[in-house]
């Protein structure tokens, strides 16, 4: 099992990321455990949901998509992002981008070895 502690420097919310990987570099089963505002747990929660099942390209291409719509507003119409679409007017809210993609970033740095990942 995969394990990535994770705090946000700019509000000090905290997470633990776990993941299981398959052998065939499937996400068998991914969870968290952390304490921080609604957004982040909020999208934590989402993300965890949208990636049980997904492969390591399709986890990467899910990140890079959740970032685009929080930092620049865009929704990409070829990645469906799920219930985490309802973060997309985080991007409005400056100050809460980090927020909404902490558990993305924790997810870059627990998967970022992985060749299928990236």
């Amino acid at each position: 099992m995969l394990q990535k502690h994770y705090k946000n420097p700019t509000c000090g919310d905290v997470m633990t990321l776990f993941i299981q990987l398959s052998d065939k570099k499937v996400i068998e089963d991914i969870s968290f455990v952390g304490e921080g505002c609604s957004i982040s747990m909020a999208s934590a929660s989402m993300m965890t949901e949208l990636l049980k099942g997904a492969s390591l390209k399709a986890a990467s291409q899910f990140r890079h998509a959740m970032e685009q719509m929080i930092r620049e507003g865009e929704i990409q119409e070829d990645i469906d992002l799920g219930d985490a679409l309802a973060l997309e007017g985080v991007h409005q809210l400056k100050a809460r981008h980090n927020c909404a993609l902490m558990t993305w970033q924790a997810l870059d740095r627990t998967l970022a070895d992985y060749e299928e990942y990236k």
